[in-house]
């Protein structure tokens, strides 16, 4: 619900979609136009259709009460509506495996500091930003959600799109695009 949608937005509809369907059986076993009626003021529908094709494929079409997602990035991103992102991010966040992930945010974090001239917008420099995620996790996947996490934050929060705020940035001392920034002032 969280991709391209306001956590604003997301929230009071978040709890009411987890009261009509409180478990993926129950999204499979719901006719597709009642996913979409309850999704409905989120917008990008096709998230909506996705999660109740997932659903169906993962519950044999809500005949399993219970279900969980897989924990394998790799397995993740078969299914329907999962890319490596969310792929990434299920298996980080819910099951704290050693998994990258690069959303807007985290790409700006680690070509800013990494590699400032690799541009999240050209596909081979966004490959180049998955591969420094990859080589940046924590050793240990317990650790994974915290660092994903952080990143997120960070971008979100300190290493903004608009204003870098170096000034209060834990990692400005490694930074590459800091440095150059410094550089240029003397």
């Amino acid at each position: 619900m969280l991709q391209q949608t306001q956590v604003s937005r997301v929230i009071p509809k978040y709890f009411e979609f987890l009261r009509t369907f409180p478990s993926l059986s129950s999204v499979a076993r719901a006719e597709p136009a009642r996913v979409l009626e309850a999704w409905s003021g989120l917008g990008y529908y096709a998230r909506a259709r996705n999660l109740h094709k997932l659903a169906r494929e993962l519950t044999s079409d809500g005949a399993r009460p219970r279900v969980r997602l897989p924990s394998d990035p790799a397995v993740l991103r078969g299914l329907p509506g999962i890319g490596a992102y969310t792929a990434g991010a299920v298996a980080s966040f819910a099951y704290g495996v050693r998994a990258p992930l690069v959303d807007t945010n985290v790409a700006r974090v680690l070509s800013r500091v990494f590699a400032p001239s690799l541009s999240p917008k050209r596909p081979r420099d966004l490959k180049r930003i998955w591969a420094i995620a990859e080589r940046t996790l924590p050793r240990t996947g317990n650790a994974t959600w915290t660092h994903n996490q952080a990143l997120m934050e960070h971008g979100a929060l300190v290493c903004t799109a608009r204003v870098a705020h170096c000034d209060r940035c834990p990692v400005s001392s490694l930074c590459a695009t800091h440095a150059r920034a410094m550089t240029l002032r003397k």
